[in-house]
């Protein structure tokens, strides 16, 4: 008896043998492969980008003359309003450094910071800043700070506000001819119920002027900028650990008597469907022969 079960034995170690060391072997050489840190901190995971969002920057620049179209009315150099927003993301393993150079980029060029955010403590902080910047130095300020630390995002969005700068003046001079209008009305005679109204309604118009004029006002060209919206996360960088030959032979062997048990039951459950398939396979043969049978007998 013990003969007959030998090479089945010996088959069944080896198998077990056999997955245990592939399963150790790809355990050392997975570890060997892993980064020797991680980084942990602060992600933008599902934070939103629009943080200044109040801040109105445009700038301006001279339109080329067309030598073969012009539209009318249009003269040489008509300036054009653009508004022009970087979002930039970084990850930092030395927060306070970073900032620090952030800041004293943002003086060298003269920049102005609009918006400014702290958040988080130490190893999980964050820092968001909107930060106005002259056009001219736009593109050297952006490929600057991304140096500072690790790039996350990147994103730079361009817009023309040109007809939009053009309606409002139109509006403004609207009011400002209505306005005039009414004021002339106010020197003839009249009831006193219709001249407070006519009062009110002036006023009202130039409330309205002057909300255009602040409108107006975010486009002028003395004080103009173009907007970066930053984001300064921190991160810390963990050591990883090695793990030990005895902890990784113990995993080893916890998954192959796992997986090498249900490879059996799997075989075993396959071997009893086989088995009950043709024991019915079988039977409906017979059935099918007996019946056959007595079809052929019948009269």
């Amino acid at each position: 008896m013990l003969h007959r079960l030998r090479q089945p034995i010996i088959v069944f170690i080896a198998g077990f043998l056999t997955l245990f060391v592939l399963r150790l072997g790809y355990g050392l050489w997975s570890e060997t492969r892993g980064p020797d840190a991680v980084r942990q901190g602060s992600t933008f995971d599902g934070m939103s980008w629009e943080f200044g969002k109040g801040i109105k920057n445009y700038a301006s620049y001279k339109r080329k003359r067309s030598v073969s179209v012009q539209s009318p009315g249009a003269g040489a150099g008509a300036g054009q309003k653009h508004e022009k927003i970087a979002n930039i993301g970084l990850r930092s393993v030395e927060f306070e450094e970073d900032e620090a150079r952030i800041r004293r980029l943002i003086g060298e060029n003269d920049a102005l910071i609009q918006f400014e955010q702290r958040q988080g403590l130490k190893g999980y902080r964050t820092l968001q800043l909107a930060i106005g910047v002259d056009p001219i130095a736009f593109d050297a300020f952006v490929d600057k700070v991304q140096t500072f630390g690790e790039l996350t995002r990147l994103t730079i969005n361009k817009s023309d506000k040109t007809n939009e700068y053009h309606d409002l003046q139109a509006k403004r001079r609207a009011l400002e001819k209505t306005r005039e209008a009414l004021t002339l009305l106010k020197q003839r005679d009249g009831e006193i119920r219709a001249m407070i109204e006519l009062e009110q309604q002036i006023l009202s118009l130039e409330q309205q002027i002057q909300g255009l004029g602040v409108s107006l006002g975010d486009f002028d060209s003395e004080n103009e900028f173009v907007t970066v919206k930053l984001r300064l996360a921190e991160s810390t960088v963990v050591e990883r650990v090695s793990r030990s030959l005895i902890s990784h032979a113990f995993d080893a062997l916890a998954w192959t008597v796992l997986y090498f048990s249900l490879f059996w039951i799997g075989l075993a459950a396959f071997l009893v469907v086989v088995f009950l398939g043709l024991h019915l396979l079988r039977w409906a043969v017979k059935l099918f022969r007996a019946a056959d049978a007595r079809f052929a007998q019948a009269p």
